[in-house]
Order: C-alpha cells, then sequence, then structure tokens
C-alpha cells in the first residue's frame, strides 16, 4: 500500500499500515495526524541527535584552537566551525538563513570544558 505525502508516494508495508490505522482508532485521531506526529517527534530527536555530535565535536577540538573563539559564539556543522560572532543573534540569524532545515549547534567559544548538567527530581517527604 502506498500512503501520500506532498504529492510523492512512500510506501508503507501493509501490516504497518493496518496497525497505523488501529491504533490511529484507538485513539480517536486520524491516520495522517497520527503519521504525521510520530514523523515530528523522530525529525525531533533526529535533529537533538546531531546537536549532540556538533557539540562533541567543538568540546573533542583541542583546547588552543576552541580558545581562538573565546569571547565569541561559534556555529558548528559536520564537526566544523562555519561561522563566528560576538553577537549571538546575529550569529543565529545568519545561519538560519543560510541552512534553514540544517541542525547547527551554537556554542559559546574558548576553551572551558563541556558544561555538565545534573537534573534534580523532587522527592515527596
Amino acid at each position: 500500500m502506498r500512503y501520500s505525502l506532498l504529492m510523492a508516494d512512500i510506501p508503507l508495508q501493509a501490516s504497518l499500515l493496518d496497525e497505523i490505522k488501529a491504533i490511529a482508532d484507538e485513539e480517536g485521531v486520524a491516520a495522517n495526524d497520527l503519521i504525521t506526529e510520530a514523523v515530528r517527534r523522530h525529525v525531533a530527536l533526529y535533529r537533538q541527535k546531531r546537536i549532540a555530535a556538533e557539540s562533541a565535536a567543538w568540546y573533542g577540538l583541542p583546547a588552543e584552537e576552541r580558545r581562538r573563539y573565546a569571547g565569541r559564539y561559534v556555529a558548528v556543522l559536520n564537526g566544523r566551525v562555519i561561522d563566528h560572532d560576538s553577537d549571538r543573534l546575529a550569529l543565529y540569524a545568519r545561519i538560519r538563513g543560510a541552512y534553514p532545515r540544517k541542525p547547527v549547534a551554537i556554542l559559546e567559544g574558548g576553551d572551558h570544558p563541556m558544561p555538565v548538567y545534573r537534573f534534580r527530581s523532587p522527592r515527596r517527604v
């Protein structure tokens, strides 16, 4: 069976299509909406993975190279610094214009280590 997406046909296995329809019926949503939401989640997860990979690439660079960008923000794509600026918003605007659909990491320059965040979960007493 085929599912139409933006004038392009995407083949889906009949068993998968049946399962999608069954889940959509059970949740009371249209099958198209279910698929759209699933794809949006996948795209968001993909972008998170790419940003994490770009961040790791940045912090994996030698400290001397990162130090060159102290006091600036850097845009990292495919493991390379593609742009930098002291104004984060100006850098963001340029990057969005040049790479509207690509996940590009915008990070603070300098040789400081990768930040570590701790999330605490509230406990009931």
